[in-house]
């Protein structure tokens, strides 16, 4: 399958394509490097000797997301861009609604544009804000206490009303906690 894979650079999106390389799909990288860096790509390259295309863009500039759209004709996107910092998006919540979820928007335009109708977005478990019982599950009521998990339940609910009105779509939503290394 082609795969573009958006944060690709980061944390969570170089070890999915780790394991997306492994099981031979295509993949492509789009990533702005604000929190990456471009030797992750090359590191996944040695681990798992093969070569893939990335593209340094921000998702919030429709013009290339519909130039890479065009050139790698992905069949599914897993969305990992994104600003991901609670403490940040309470200083900065504006800046938080534009690159979270604007840039969901842009990037939901383009896979309308190209006819991709899979995607698989990064979530967060901050969608559930102060638990009201344990463990948390899907049924836990969302109630995020800070603008990033705001932006991240304001994303699912974008592609929950994307993927009922677009025919033959899936959108993925994942919820979970802070990951930690290896």
């Amino acid at each position: 399958m082609r795969i573009l894979v958006t944060g690709g650079a980061g944390y969570i999106g170089s070890h999915t394509l780790v394991e997306l390389l492994a099981k031979d799909h295509e993949v492509c990288v789009v990533d702005n490097f604000s929190n990456s860096d471009k030797t992750a790509l090359d590191r996944v390259s040695e681990i798992s000797g093969k070569t893939f295309p990335h593209f340094e863009a921000d998702i919030r500039d429709k013009s290339a997301l519909q130039r890479i759209f065009q050139d790698f004709e992905p069949e599914a996107v897993i969305h990992f861009a994104g600003l991901k910092a609670v403490g940040e998006s309470v200083e900065q919540p504006l800046r938080y609604y534009d690159v979270n979820v604007s840039g969901t928007l842009c990037l939901l335009a383009a896979m309308d544009l190209a006819g991709c109708k899979k995607i698989v977005f990064s979530s967060s478990a901050t969608v559930y804000g102060e638990p009201k019982y344990l463990p948390i599950d899907e049924e836990h009521p969302c109630s995020p206490t800070n603008p990033y998990g705001r932006t991240k339940l304001i994303g699912e609910q974008i592609l929950t009303d994307w993927q009922r009105a677009t025919p033959n779509s899936s959108a993925v939503l994942l919820r979970y906690f802070n990951p930690v290394g290896a």
